[in-house]
C-alpha cells in the first residue's frame, strides 16, 4: 500500500479539485475505503511519514556523510628580508565500513514506515466500514418509517371518513390522527439520524459539502474461509510493523558496531616556509578507547527484544480476539437467520393483511394501532440485527487484518 504514495498523492490532488464537479455520489464500501485512503488526515500523515523515510534513504545512499574540510592560514616572518609562511590542507573522513549498515538501516526504517502506515489504514478501514453500514441502516430505517407514515395517513383518512359517517367515535379518529403525527415525527427523526450517519461517512471519505451521498450495499454480510482468516493474522499490518521494528533494531546494532571502529581520514596539505614549498599528505584515525558505542548497541538490543516480545504477545491476543469475534459473528448470523426464517414471513403476511384491512375498513382503530406498532417494531428489530451482523463481520476482518 505504502509504495503507491505517488499515485495516492495524485488522487488526493484530484479530489481537492472536485468542488466544480460536486453532485450526487453513489458509492459502495470498496470505493468509500479507497477514497478515505486518499483524502483522510490519517492517510495524509501516513504518506508523509513514508516520504520522510524515503528522504532518509536518499541521504543514506550518499558516498560520505561529511564534506571535505579545508584549513588555510598565512602570516609574515618578522625578519629581514620579510618572508610569508603559508599553511593549507584539505581533509576528508573516509567512514570505512559504515555506508552499508547505514543504507540497510534506512531501508529497514522505510519498511517500518510502510507497515506503520498500513496499520493506520487498517484502523481507518474499520472506521469507514462502520460509518458505511450505519448509513445503510439509517437509509433502511428511513424507508421503513416513510412506509409506516403512508399507512398511517391512509388509516387516519379512513377513520375521519368513518367519524363523519357516524361509524366511528371522536376518540378513534383522534387516536388515528395521533398515530399519523407520531409516524410523521418518526420519519423526521429518521431523516435526522440518516443525516448524522451520512455526515460521519462523508467526513472520512472526503465528500464535498455540496455532494449528495447515496450508499450502495447490503447489511447481509458473510464471512467465509475461516482458516484463511486465521492464517492472515501473521501478515497483519501491526505484526509486520513489529517485524520491521526488529529489522530496524538489528540494523541499528550493525550501525553502532560500524561506528565503534576507528574513524579514518585522509588529508593533503601545502606549506610554504621560509621560501621553501612543502607538500604533505597523511592519514588520521581515532582510537576508540572509551566510547565503543556500548550504549547504542545496548539500546538496539533492547529494542529488538521489545519488538520480539510484543510480536509474540500481539499474535497471542489477536488469535484470542479473532476467536471471540468469530463467535460473536456466528451468533449474530444465527440471530438474523432465525429472524428471517421465523419472523419475517409472519411480518410480511401481517403487513399485507394490515394494509388491506385499513383500505377495506375492516380493522378497528385500536386494533390497527397495535398491529402497526408490532409490524414496525419487528421491521426495526430486523434492521438492527442486520447492522449488528455487518459490524461483526467488519470486526472479524479487522482483527484478521484482511481488507473490508
Amino acid at each position: 500500500m505504502w509504495h503507491l504514495s505517488r499515485a495516492a498523492l495524485a488522487a488526493t490532488l484530484v479530489f481537492q479539485l472536485r468542488p466544480a464537479l460536486a453532485g450526487t455520489v453513489t458509492i459502495d464500501l470498496p470505493a468509500a475505503i479507497d477514497r478515505a485512503h486518499h483524502v483522510s488526515p490519517i492517510a495524509a500523515q501516513a504518506r508523509g511519514q513514508i516520504g520522510e523515510a524515503e528522504g532518509v534513504v536518499v541521504g543514506a545512499d550518499m558516498l560520505f556523510t561529511t564534506n571535505p574540510e579545508i584549513e588555510a592560514g598565512a602570516g609574515p616572518r618578522f625578519v629581514t628580508p620579510r618572508l610569508y609562511d603559508i599553511d593549507a590542507r584539505i581533509a576528508q573522513d573516509l567512514e570505512p565500513g559504515r555506508r552499508g549498515p547505514r543504507r540497510a538501516l534506512a531501508r529497514a526504517e522505510l519498511l517500518h514506515a510502510g507497515a506503520t502506515a498500513d496499520t493506520s489504514f487498517r484502523e481507518l478501514d474499520l472506521e469507514v466500514a462502520f460509518a458505511f453500514y450505519e448509513t445503510i441502516h439509517a437509509d433502511r430505517i428511513l424507508d421503513l418509517d416513510r412506509g409506516a407514515e403512508d399507512l398511517a395517513q391512509r388509516a387516519a383518512d379512513f377513520a375521519d371518513r368513518r367519524r363523519k359517517a357516524g361509524d366511528a367515535t371522536d376518540l378513534e379518529a383522534n387516536l388515528a390522527r395521533a398515530a399519523l403525527g407520531r409516524a410523521r415525527s418518526a420519519t423526521q427523526a429518521a431523516t435526522s439520524e440518516r443525516a448524522a450517519a451520512v455526515a460521519r461517512l462523508a467526513a472520512v471519505i472526503g465528500a464535498d459539502p455540496s455532494d449528495t451521498l447515496i450508499v450502495k450495499g447490503d447489511l447481509r454480510v458473510a464471512v467465509t474461509d475461516l482458516q484463511a482468516l486465521r492464517n492472515a493474522i501473521v501478515k497483519r499490518a501491526d505484526v509486520r510493523a513489529l517485524d520491521a521494528e526488529r529489522s530496524v533494531a538489528a540494523a541499528e546494532h550493525d550501525v553502532a558496531t560500524a561506528n565503534a571502529r576507528p574513524d579514518l581520514g585522509l588529508w593533503l596539505g601545502y606549506r610554504r616556509e621560509g621560501g621553501d614549498d612543502i607538500v604533505l599528505g597523511g592519514i588520521r584515525a581515532t582510537l576508540p578507547t572509551w566510547n565503543r558505542a556500548q550504549g547504542d548497541k545496548a539500546i538496539a538490543s533492547a529494542r529488538a527484544r521489545r519488538a520480539t516480545e510484543m510480536r509474540t504477545a500481539t499474535l497471542l491476543a489477536a488469535t484470542r480476539e479473532l476467536g471471540d469475534a468469530l463467535e460473536a459473528y456466528t451468533h449474530a448470523n444465527d440471530a438474523v437467520a432465525v429472524y428471517e426464517h421465523d419472523v419475517l414471513p409472519a411480518l410480511d403476511d401481517s403487513e399485507k393483511l394490515l394494509s388491506k384491512s385499513v383500505d377495506a375498513g375492516q380493522l378497528a382503530v385500536n386494533e390497527y394501532l397495535v398491529a402497526r406498532q408490532e409490524v414496525l417494531s419487528g421491521r426495526r428489530e430486523y434492521l438492527d440485527r442486520l447492522l449488528g451482523l455487518a459490524k461483526a463481520a467488519a470486526t472479524v476482518r479487522y482483527i484478521a487484518g484482511v481488507s473490508q
